[in-house]
């Protein structure tokens, strides 16, 4: 084995320019309990968070020499149905309509959110420029198919990811970023699954919209 370091090279995978795309979500991911701490606050919580995948079959990339559609995450989400909450606004935007009394309900079942995965979605695009001058994309909204338009086919493997029950194949297949927040969650902290190794990552091929590292 050698023992030499070498710097991992630097993403120079340009962001798609801003826009409206069309996109399937084929990831609906499970980051467990996270801790959260914003600016203003002497001390943070956990939160149960998620993020979406999406592919952009028509935007073409090419990563370690193979050409493949491109990626995009979404933001983070807590995970609250409460209608101020981010994630419920998302899926009100993308379903066209509210969530039901039942899907609400406290006492309930609640909403799957594993349903989502195969979904068409219009994705509302920015690119975002960093302070040390990397720009990356960030989807600023995400909302439903207009009436009569056929979801694209999709290239991608669908991957669905329950922190609570984890299927590490699916795990392997997601990209590092992902998984390293995963790997801070209190699932994975306080009993750490066994991982599989020698499973290839899913081409790493999302964008983070926070800007975290990540080759497109």
């Amino acid at each position: 084995m050698s023992l030499k370091a070498r710097r991992k090279p630097a993403n120079n995978i340009p962001p798609m320019d801003g826009g409206t795309y069309m996109a399937v979500c084929i990831g609906v991911i499970d980051l467990g309990e996270q801790y959260k701490q914003f600016d203003k606050q002497k001390q943070g919580k956990y939160a149960e968070e998620c993020l979406f995948l999406f592919e952009i079959p028509d935007e073409r990339v090419h990563v370690d020499g193979e050409d493949k559609p491109r990626w995009l995450s979404s933001r983070r989400y807590t995970v609250s149905l409460h209608e101020r909450s981010g994630l419920y606004q998302m899926l009100t935007a993308w379903r066209g309509k509210a969530l039901s009394d039942a899907e609400l309900d406290p006492a309930g079942d609640g909403f799957d959110l594993m349903q989502m995965a195969g979904q068409g979605a219009m994705l509302s695009v920015s690119v975002v420029e960093k302070d040390d001058g990397s720009r990356h994309n960030k989807i600023e909204a995400v909302t439903g198919f207009p009436k009569g338009i056929p979801v694209p086919e999709i290239e991608s493997e669908v991957l669905v990811f329950d922190a609570d029950d984890p299927d590490m194949e699916a795990f392997g297949k997601l990209p590092e970023w992902i998984q390293d927040i995963i790997r801070k969650s209190t699932q994975f902290a306080a009993d750490p699954p066994e991982e599989k190794l020698n499973i290839p990552s899913a081409a790493g091929a999302a964008q983070e919209d926070q800007g975290e590292a990540c080759p497109i």
